[in-house]
């Protein structure tokens, strides 16, 4: 075996050693000139140090290796953090009237760097002991050093105006400049203002005297978006990379990033409208809010043409529309000796794209055999490929079906979208078509407290409806081109005319790559579901029992009791691509086998002297 591991030369020969320090600080300084004004410096800094030494003395500990030398690496992170900020406050009430407003300036720096050596052929120093300061290595010398730096300065302001606490303004302004964006588009303004009106506090009011509260809100703003990283809008070089010309290596460089001097800022423009309403003396309350907001010159990264010598871009790019509605509910449903209060709550929401880039109107993203298109007037990232219907049973229903070139009688039969009487997997013209949304119609969860004397009880649930989910496991488990474990519904395939299965699976011995590599409507699973997340039975002992403690509460509880779901696999919260991260907003809903989360009993005891 090539690649053998034997643990006990790696833990003879392999040293390495760790170190990291964390400073935190932060000072701050007022003055108060006056009982309504008054002045504050806040300045904090947050630095990180982190070195690594490796060494690795001569030979090997994996089979079939090659001699090894000495090697040693020295590595050397710091990464360092600094706030300044400056305001000054205004708070004054005149009557009725209440204001309050501040002004200020903030910066904020973040800069990182990073050393790297490597050396080889270090020398003996005694019989078991290598001299692995770097300066001792005689060959193979490797060194890099990289620095990164962003920074951002804003000035803002903001003033509140409350009149007899009944009608509620804000009006706010910023103004951000990142080191992040040309010179010429650093400078962001972002304004938003925000109005209440406490409508129980009117006198027209009293004669509703179930009404506990009743707020009417509503809020507008812009936001903006830098995070794009650093240096982006640079065509960035690397100084190290080398040539031939003739028979002759010589220095050089290259460009490593295709940079964009006209980046500018994301922003997105947001209305918030919303109510609060409470009654029968605060036994329900209810909070309703409804937001949308438009998302413009998204900060995207742009496919670019091969001949160019690079893969992509960074642009703005685009606008996106999100809307949506939320909802909750609390109530003390009983309130007597048993008592039982309730929280729930639900949210809606979609999305539209509205523009993308001028060079197209779709963009499309793609992991393992997953892909999804965004395309103007639909949603984004919504799941892309064919559509199976069925298999070609005979050579009769071959004949008279649109097919592919590589369509043969026994492999499963995709749907001839486009209409051409032929089956064909361009990503454009073919009879590619969208699949399914990932993202759910709502999302909602609720709470049910109970008690009863000593004793209480505790359920949390939460769930999704609507949304899609793509098996991607099933790639493997259904892969019929193999010597391989499958799912049991494998066995109703195709195996003749005579006995075509269940139409859902084609047949074993040829054209199965199209059905195991092309994403198509067999992998796509409702990902809808109602979990219990939590419940906990606990009893607290009457204090008059206790002589030293002064509470004392025995609880059991379990983690995960249940999931209802039609979702076959083991986790219908599906969160991580292909390579474990968080994905995208452009590739959510896709099942790389996610780990299921476990169901955890617990037993505890919570005592307070």
């Amino acid at each position: 075996n090539t690649f053998g591991t034997n643990p006990t030369a790696r833990e003879n020969l392999e040293e390495m050693e760790e170190r990291q320090n964390r400073i935190n600080g932060s000072v701050w300084l007022e003055f108060k000139p006056f009982d309504f004004l008054s002045y504050k410096f806040n300045g904090g800094i947050d630095l990180y140090f982190y070195e690594k030494s490796w060494f690795r003395g001569e030979g090997n500990w994996t089979q079939n290796q090659e001699h090894r030398d000495p090697e040693s690496q020295k590595q050397r992170d710091n990464t360092y953090n600094m706030l300044i900020e400056h305001t000054l406050n205004f708070n004054k009430d005149f009557g009725k009237h209440h204001v309050d407003a501040v002004v200020g300036t903030t910066y904020q720096s973040h800069e990182w760097e990073g050393l790297w050596a490597s050396r080889l052929n270090f020398p003996l120093i005694s019989d078991e002991e290598w001299l692995h300061v770097l300066d001792a290595g005689k060959s193979n010398q490797q060194n890099t050093n990289s620095i990164s730096k962003n920074a951002m300065i804003s000035y803002l302001g903001r003033a509140n105006y409350i009149y007899d606490d009944k009608y509620y303004f804000t009006a706010t302004f910023r103004r951000d400049g990142t080191s992040r964006l040309s010179k010429e588009n650093r400078w962001g303004n972002f304004p938003a203002i925000s109005a209440g009106w406490l409508v129980s506090d009117e006198a027209f009011m009293k004669k509703f005297s179930w009404v506990s509260l009743l707020k009417l809100r509503g809020s507008y703003g812009v936001i903006g978006n830098n995070n794009i990283g650093n240096y982006t809008q640079y065509n960035t070089i690397n100084i190290t990379k080398g040539g031939v010309f003739g028979s002759t290596v010589v220095n050089g460089s290259q460009v490593t990033n295709l940079g964009n001097p006209n980046l500018g800022w994301e922003k997105t423009k947001q209305l918030d409208l919303g109510v609060d309403f409470s009654f029968l003396n605060n036994r329900i309350t209810l909070t309703y809010d409804y937001y949308k907001k438009i998302t413009d010159n998204l900060l995207y990264s742009l496919s670019v043409p091969r001949e160019s010598g690079f893969s992509t871009i960074t642009g703005n790019v685009g606008k996106i529309k999100f809307w949506g509605h939320e909802i909750s509910i609390n109530s003390h449903n009983l309130v007597g000796a048993f008592k039982w209060d309730t929280n729930f709550n639900i949210a809606f929401s979609d999305n539209r794209v509205l523009a993308l880039s001028g060079m197209s109107d779709y963009m499309l993203a793609s992991t393992g055999i997953v892909q999804t298109i965004t395309k103007v007037g639909g949603r984004i990232g919504q799941f892309y490929g064919m559509v199976q219907e069925g298999v070609y049973v005979d050579q009769a229903d071959y004949d008279s079906s649109p097919k592919a070139v590589d369509s043969e009688v026994g492999t499963i039969k995709f749907k001839d979208v486009n209409g051409d009487g032929s089956i064909t997997y361009d990503d454009m013209g073919g009879d590619k078509t969208e699949l399914g949304n990932p993202y759910p119609k709502f999302t909602f969860g609720f709470t049910n407290n109970f008690s009863y004397k000593n004793f209480d009880l505790s359920i949390i649930c939460s769930g999704s409806y609507g949304n899609k989910i793509v098996a991607v496991s099933e790639q493997g488990t259904t892969n019929l081109d193999g010597n391989f474990n499958v799912l049991k519904e494998v066995k109703d395939r195709w195996r003749s005319p005579e006995n075509p299965g269940a139409g859902k699976y084609g047949k074993t011995t040829s054209g199965t790559g199209r059905e195991r590599d092309i994403l198509h409507s067999r992998f796509i699973c409702d990902g809808s579901h109602l979990t219990v997340k939590n419940i906990t039975f606990g009893y607290t002992f009457p204090t008059h029992i206790l002589k030293y403690v002064k509470s004392l509460r025995l609880y059991a509880s379990v983690q995960q009791p249940f999931v209802f779901t039609k979702y076959k696999y083991a986790n219908p919260e599906v969160g991580v691509d292909f390579d474990g991260n968080a994905p995208n907003a452009l590739l959510q809903g896709i099942d790389f086998s996610t780990y299921p989360i476990p169901r955890t009993f617990t037993v505890g005891l919570n005592v307070s002297f």
